[in-house]
């Protein structure tokens, strides 16, 4: 899956540049513009080191190598970039993973508010962190808040991808759980329904999970009559 962790570190290891959209308020950029910042590249060894030891379910370290990249990023970027929006991102997922999910969702909040401005409508990158705060929400048990963030990532995956891909899959199964935990199992059954085709064309009709959604749907059938 594109989802999560992965797509920020690809991203920020690999350098990526973004196009920024001029819609910056004045009074911050007046702000921005008035900090001096160093010249050149910061150094990558504190992302690298948290990278590693999120891999290896360190997720208390990484979140210590996360802050001192971003506290070195900062000297070098101005705030409303890309590359803070990913640090922020990173930190969001490093507190998910430690289930503090309000902490990751103020980060995530920061990263929001950044992507705004300096990110395409339809950014891959976007959608992603609407999925990582659906998935905050959704742990958090805001259910109404994780699917307004599922689907504007929904949104912004099929306009880019189209309907059958696997950021697709994992968006309706994600909204048919939160269907199901608030009992309103007739839009679960849509959403399973919307998932099982994206899997019967992408993995196959036998292909495991295919069949457990084939199982799920029969369950919400008799449910529902």
């Amino acid at each position: 899956m594109l989802k999560g962790k992965q797509i920020f570190k690809v991203l920020l290891l690999l350098g990526v540049s973004f196009s920024f959209i001029a819609c910056t308020d004045n009074n911050e950029e007046k702000k921005e513009s008035s900090k001096k910042l160093l010249v050149g590249k910061p150094d990558q060894s504190n992302y690298k080191l948290s990278q590693k030891h999120f891999e290896e379910g360190n997720y208390k370290k990484a979140l210590e190598y996360d802050m001192r990249q971003l506290a070195l990023d900062l000297k070098f970027y101005k705030e409303q970039s890309a590359e803070i929006s990913l640090d922020y991102n990173n930190i969001g997922l490093d507190y998910d993973e430690l289930k503090e999910y309000e902490n990751a969702l103020k980060y995530y909040t920061k990263a929001m508010k950044i992507d705004d401005v300096v990110l395409d409508l339809n950014s891959t990158e976007k959608a992603t962190t609407y999925y990582n705060v659906a998935s905050s929400y959704d742990a958090l048990k805001n259910y109404p808040e994780a699917l307004k963030y599922y689907f504007k990532a929904l949104s912004i995956d099929k306009a880019v991808y189209g309907e059958f891909h696997e950021n697709i899959l994992l968006s309706y199964l994600d909204i048919a759980k939160v269907y199901v935990n608030t009992e309103k199992y007739e839009s679960a059954l849509t959403y399973y329904n919307k998932a099982l085709e994206v899997q019967e064309r992408v993995y196959g009709q036998e292909d495991e999970e295919t069949l457990v959604t084939k199982e799920i749907i029969g369950d919400l059938e008799k449910k529902i009559k």
